[in-house]
């Protein structure tokens, strides 16, 4: 694993809990999460603090062995039963339709195959299970969303090869998801060209 993913990631992370913008959307994205709960890209555990004391469990999945180590960490004090994978968000090492919930907060932005990593989500999620997520996009504001094309490399660079681009919405419907939310944000304290964000909430049917 490389340098960065090792030492650097972290570190990043680390300094995105300590701003408003991220913490907010983080706590609206997980704060009605029930039943027996997915977290995938789960990163350094900043989702942790603000899950429901009252849900059945959660499994988290990351790639990186070392934020997983980091997650390993942060248990001690919760409330509900917390089991760490290790694995990609396009190949979840999880059972089919094993969750009432499955959340992403910023973690999708990041995947190298989106389209598989939906189809992963609508399998893992139960009959009228529901998918929550925040992710990274592009401004509506047109003047705003030059600025971001422009500085996309630098922003794929900081974070781990995150996309501002991604056709997001196209591949939660093509995975059979049915989108109930999808609402533009901005991060407070965040830099405007690198704060803006999709928040929503998608649902498996059947």
């Amino acid at each position: 694993m490389s340098f960065y993913r090792t030492a650097v990631l972290p570190r990043l992370l680390d300094f995105s809990e300590g701003l408003s913008g991220f913490e907010a959307a983080r706590q609206r994205t997980v704060e009605f999460a029930t039943g027996h709960v997915l977290e995938i890209g789960s990163g350094v555990g900043s989702t942790l603090a603000f899950y429901s004391r009252e849900i059945t469990s959660l499994t988290t999945v990351d790639p990186n062995p070392v934020l997983n180590a980091r997650v390993r960490r942060r248990l001690r004090h919760l409330a509900f039963p917390v089991d760490v994978r290790e694995g990609r968000c396009e190949q979840l090492p999880v059972k089919d339709a094993a969750f009432d919930c499955v959340v992403s907060a910023f973690a999708l932005g990041c995947v190298e195959h989106l389209e598989q990593a939906a189809a992963e989500i609508f399998r893992v999620l139960k009959p009228g299970g529901r998918f929550y997520f925040v992710e990274m996009g592009l401004s509506s504001d047109p003047r705003m969303a030059r600025w971001q094309w422009r500085l996309r490399g630098l922003q794929s660079l900081l974070v781990a090869g995150c996309k501002l681009d991604r056709p997001l919405e196209a591949a939660l419907t093509g995975a059979g998801l049915q989108l109930k939310r999808l609402e533009g944000v901005r991060l407070d304290a965040v830099p405007r060209v690198l704060g803006y964000a999709y928040e929503g909430c998608a649902v498996r049917d059947s």
